[in-house]
């Protein structure tokens, strides 16, 4: 194994393991925050998946076992954008109904499915192969029509959840903007990598994405710990509304409940 492997499989397993102090930090501790903790459990599971499956990928002797490592990577990878997708919906208080949660299910499910069963019909990868001029574990691919489908839905996922935090930064207090660049760049960093990726501007045979998801993490622990993200509501219009309540309120009370009213969190149900 060259030292050029090394690095790319030690930055996939810093990833992993960040990821999954991440997960258990926050199960340890979810009975302290909002239902809203669930869903970024989930995700980040899902995300520790995909690492530590690319990570063993890239260990892999033969293309069976390159086989294999994809199809472990595939439990986790295309079921993380849209349950990220989610959790930044009811983040910013989205409804979150089921018939969403199926919708958003139901290309990951079949991508999971089509990768498993690749070899019979050739349509998420036209050809997946052991790289002629490299060797294990690298990977000459040629995607197919699946792939093309799962790779739009999936940076479309990216991408909507990326807008839909970007698209409340304005109305936004202060108190929260820490959360939101936490969230901003968590999307931001793997729709980068991944763009960079396809235009073929990383390492070849490799994929880059899960080297550089330990940055996400980081941002996501820092924003747990230091700004409260899982028990201060971030939705922009009920502190809107709560500030004009304050002000009605001084007017009518004279200002010493007021204060009582200003140091009340609200938190999400």
């Amino acid at each position: 194994m060259n030292s050029e492997l090394t690095a790319y499989i030690t930055l996939i397993c810093t990833s992993g393991v960040f990821n999954l102090f991440l997960l258990l930090y926050v199960i340890i501790k979810r009975h302290h925050y909002t239902n809203i903790s669930r869903l970024f459990i989930l995700n980040t599971a899902f995300i520790t998946i995909y690492c530590f499956a690319s990570a063993f990928g890239l260990m892999s002797t033969t293309l069976e076992q390159m086989k294999f490592w994809t199809i472990i990577q595939y439990v986790g990878f295309p079921f993380s954008p849209p349950v990220g997708l989610l959790f930044i919906m009811h983040y910013l208080g989205y409804e979150i109904t089921k018939k969403r949660c199926i919708a958003l299910l139901i290309i990951p499910f079949i991508s999971l499915i089509m990768v498993a069963t690749n070899d019979l019909h050739h349509l998420h990868y036209r050809v997946f192969e052991l790289d002629a001029n490299l060797g294990a574990p690298y990977i000459h691919l040629e995607i197919g029509i699946w792939y093309m489908i799962h790779g739009v839905f999936t940076f479309a996922c990216m991408f909507v959840a990326f807008l839909l935090v970007l698209s409340r930064w304005k109305e936004t207090t202060k108190v929260y903007r820490p959360q939101f660049i936490s969230l901003l760049c968590g999307q931001l960093v793997p729709i980068l990598t991944a763009f960079l990726y396809l235009i073929g501007l990383t390492p070849p045979g490799i994929d880059p994405v899960p080297m550089v998801l330990w940055l996400s993490s980081l941002l996501y622990l820092w924003s747990i710990s230091s700004s409260r993200m899982f028990t201060i509501m971030p939705i922009a219009k009920d502190a809107i509304f709560n500030s004009i309540n304050d002000g009605v309120y001084k007017l009518r009370s004279g200002g010493s409940d007021n204060r009582e009213r200003r140091n009340t969190v609200p938190v999400i149900e």
